[in-house]
């Protein structure tokens, strides 16, 4: 298990050595989480920001995408990163590592790579 990686120059993540293949929608979740690192997402914040809704609908939306993600970044012999906090929304938060020390995901844009509490500037 290694830290998660998003590139938001090449649109990709990794976590550890290993390739996630993200749809569009995906990366974009993937993205306003980590800048969240360790909050508490609703589902109507996640149709406002992520799928720019103004209304918040009765759907599943963000269930099934969630689902989706959760299955591509935490794969079968990884400490989960995204959990569902039953009845109010999604976290994603790094495991602590075996030595107590947080591994944390980064986000590579044209600058250094930073932690992913950082926001790339340039990014859209």
């Amino acid at each position: 298990m290694g830290p998660l990686e998003l590139d938001l120059l090449d649109r990709t993540a990794k976590r550890g050595g290993r390739q996630i293949d993200l749809r569009p929608r995906e990366f974009r979740l993937l993205k306003y989480m980590m800048q969240r690192n360790d909050k508490l997402l609703t589902r109507a914040t996640l149709l406002k920001e992520v799928w720019n809704y103004k209304f918040v609908p009765e759907t599943n939306l963000v269930d099934v995408h969630m689902g989706r993600l959760r299955r591509k970044v935490d794969g079968p012999n990884e400490a989960p990163l995204i959990r569902n906090i039953r009845g109010a929304g999604f976290v994603l938060s790094a495991p602590p590592c075996p030595h107590g020390s947080l591994s944390r995901p980064t986000e590579r844009s044209a600058n250094p790579p930073r932690t992913f509490f950082q926001h790339a500037q340039h990014a859209t």
